[in-house]
């Protein structure tokens, strides 16, 4: 009986520590696994609403009652923007026209979209294991304005894209590179709260250089087979940039903490640059920056900068820049 009784209080005793072991192990676990690991996005997709109004017998009408309508955080002037009245119906059937003759490469992106957008949340969180997917991503039209954009609207964070643009930009083979892009907008306004997916519509341009140019440059480096044209989103910006860098340099310097509507359209917008200027410099200045900052930090610990340590290494790159030649600007592919 007393072997027993031992036997007894050693086995009570051991399943205490195994229980207490255990709870150890799961606790600890909270620091292991973000507690945003669990969390998906809520993925919409609007586009079999879009089919069946544009098929209707008033689709201007039907579509904002069907699509627009219902979903003014997407559709608004400072996202979405879309006309009014007579400007609406003849841009709608302009964009009719485009949706009906490539219906198969539009529905091909939708489903592209569908298919792969859940995987690839999933996939970004290793790479950056506090990114929390906790907004909506809608595939839905953007009738022309827009292939693809992540924002901040009315305090919420979301993401666009937009099957009925795609096919006009991009190769689906290539299309991860824009969705880590966008996303990697997400998550560096989520864990800096000052660049990336905003909601001003005219950043300074030092949070257009850095959210932009870091964005380009971790969507390169998740997607190494692509070449840097193809992360840019354009091809021919380094080659047209690197004859005119001292000048884009110090025009940026001068206007670094402003938001100057002009200078962000003439280096972050598709519009008409100075001559000789490719569209879009802005982004491969701040891919520049962004590359020589990435030998002293790591791609998490880039996303994490602000303040005054990243204005000044802003400052820096741009001053280097400026001195620059072309030679001393290219950066080589799979860097």
């Amino acid at each position: 009986m007393g072997n027993t009784k031992a036997g007894l209080v050693g086995g009570l005793a051991r399943c205490v520590m195994i229980r207490t072991l255990l709870l150890v192990f799961l606790l600890s676990l909270q620091w292991l696994v973000p507690a945003s690991a669990a969390t998906d996005c809520t993925v919409v997709d609007l586009m079999p609403p879009f089919w069946q109004a544009l098929a209707g017998k008033d689709p201007a009408a039907q579509m904002r009652t069907a699509v627009i309508d219902p979903h003014p955080e997407l559709y608004n002037d400072n996202y979405v923007r879309l006309p009014t009245a007579a400007k609406w119906e003849d841009k709608l059937a302009h964009e009719k026209t485009y949706d009906q003759a490539h219906r198969l490469e539009v529905t091909a992106a939708e489903q592209y979209l569908a298919a792969n957008v859940p995987r690839y949340m999933q996939e970004f969180r290793q790479t950056f294991p506090d990114y929390r997917c906790d907004f909506t991503f809608y595939i839905a039209p953007s009738f022309g304005s827009m292939d693809g954009a992540a924002a901040t609207v009315n305090g919420q964070h979301r993401i666009i894209f937009a099957p009925d643009v795609i096919p006009r930009l991009h190769k689906l083979n290539e299309l991860k590179v824009l969705i880590d892009h966008e996303t990697f907008h997400i998550y560096q306004h989520q864990v800096t709260g000052v660049f990336g997916a905003t909601e001003e519509v005219i950043p300074t341009m030092e949070e257009a250089l850095w959210g932009e140019g870091l964005a380009t440059f971790v969507s390169w480096r998740m997607n190494p087979a692509v070449s840097l044209d193809v992360a840019l989103l354009q091809p021919g910006i380094p080659e047209g940039a690197r004859a005119h860098m001292p000048a884009i340099a110090t025009e940026l310097l001068t206007h670094l903490e402003e938001r100057d509507e002009s200078t962000y359209a003439r280096y972050f917008e598709a519009g008409k640059p100075p001559d000789g200027y490719p569209p879009r410099a802005g982004y491969y200045v701040g891919v520049l920056i962004a590359q020589n900052l990435s030998k002293r930090y790591t791609l998490r610990q880039l996303a994490h900068l602000k303040g005054s340590v990243l204005h000044s290494a802003i400052v820096s790159e741009l001053q280097q820049l400026r001195r620059s030649t072309g030679a001393a600007t290219v950066v080589p592919k799979g860097t």
